[in-house]
């Protein structure tokens, strides 16, 4: 039986090479919205109770320290008594609430933008206005799934700890618990990251084509996962080192970017440091230098996005006729002309507005 998770990399190479973006509009885009759709992501705290992080000593009374009230003479006036362990913890509590409400926010929109990205792999053109609001409720189904799936890790993460360690340990003793937790809590974040890969991967994409909530999108998946167990085993693996691989390439052509970046913010630098002064050159250079290698490792990082979507969409469309959503370009880039995958299936299915 052969495997579509090695049959499909190479046709997902050829589909990101043809149906790249083509002007500097559409690569902005993609590049926005690959930073929020492909697993960008902020780390919630999950250790560090306030009650155990620290104590403080007794600060004497206010007669016996160094002041001037010996003699009666003047002293410093009384000031109100601050508590700085209540301080850091109200200030803590504060950061992880920006944090926390930054991360749904992403969460959120990430999960909007899934629907206008795939319209895009399939049609090369979408209005995203449009497309979010015509699948605005599944959004923010997935968005909820998503978060879900988070916290559930995460509440494992903290029980486990906090049954070894306690309500009132310290910092370092719930760092310790981690650690010695390490395997269980690694199989944990195994489990719910391939849950939120695979929803990603196939169950939106099957959202779409079936009109389907997460609920139900899984369901429709499921029954084609639990047909052919190995072939997703399989995708799994590969696009693992695949998507490795990538990340490497990615920093490496970002790298690569510093030489043009140097070239030119040296230059363009040197002419600022003559019409405007020292400081102004080196700014301008470094902008010039940072901006090169932002640019590079955008574009690289979106086609990286673009062709991790591309192989899912395609081992899908392979395993499963019914949910090939890329029908058109699937069959176009395939290698054999024919196509390895089944022959029954809609006939290129509307994305939506």
């Amino acid at each position: 039986m052969a495997l579509h998770a090695i049959d499909a990399l190479g046709d997902a190479i050829t589909a990101t090479k043809e149906y790249r973006p083509t002007g500097p509009a559409e690569w902005l885009w993609l590049a926005l919205v690959t930073l929020l759709v492909g697993g960008v992501g902020i780390s919630l705290p999950n250790g560090g109770g306030p009650g155990g992080v620290g104590t403080l000593d007794d600060a004497g009374d206010p007669g016996t320290g160094d002041g001037f009230s010996a003699d009666g003479g003047p002293g410093p006036a009384d000031a109100p008594d601050v508590d700085p362990g209540a301080v850091l913890a109200g200030a803590l509590v504060a950061v992880v609430a920006v944090v926390i409400v930054l991360w749904l926010g992403v969460t959120v929109l990430g999960a909007a933008l899934e629907f206008p990205f795939l319209a895009w792999l399939r049609d090369g053109e979408v209005d995203t206005a449009a497309t979010v609001r015509a699948h605005l409720g599944q959004a923010l189904g997935l968005a909820a799934f998503r978060v879900v799936v988070v916290f559930v890790g995460l509440g494992v993460t903290l029980a486990l700890v906090v049954s070894a360690v306690g309500t009132d340990g310290r910092l370092l003793e719930y760092a310790a618990a981690a650690g010695e937790f390490g395997p269980v809590l690694a199989l944990v974040g195994l489990v719910t990251g391939a849950i939120t890969a695979f929803t990603t991967a196939f169950v939106v994409p099957t959202m779409l084509l079936e009109d389907a909530g997460v609920l139900g999108g899984w369901r429709r998946f499921w029954a084609t996962l639990s047909d052919a167990p190995k072939q997703f085993l399989a995708y799994a693996v590969v696009v693992a080192v695949a998507a490795y691989v990538g990340f490497i390439l990615v920093g490496l052509l970002a790298l690569v970017a510093l030489i043009p970046g140097l070239l030119v913010g040296g230059l363009l630098g040197a002419v600022a440091g003559v019409a405007a002064g020292t400081v102004a050159g080196i700014v301008v250079g470094a902008a010039v230098v940072a901006l090169s290698v932002v640019v590079v490792g955008l574009a690289a990082y979106a086609l990286l996005q673009v062709f991790l979507r591309y192989y899912a969409l395609f081992v899908l469309g392979r395993i499963d006729g019914e949910l090939d959503l890329a029908t058109r370009r699937r069959r176009a880039v395939e290698s054999d002309g024919a196509g390895d995958g089944p022959a029954a299936g809609p006939d290129d299915p509307q994305v939506g507005p």
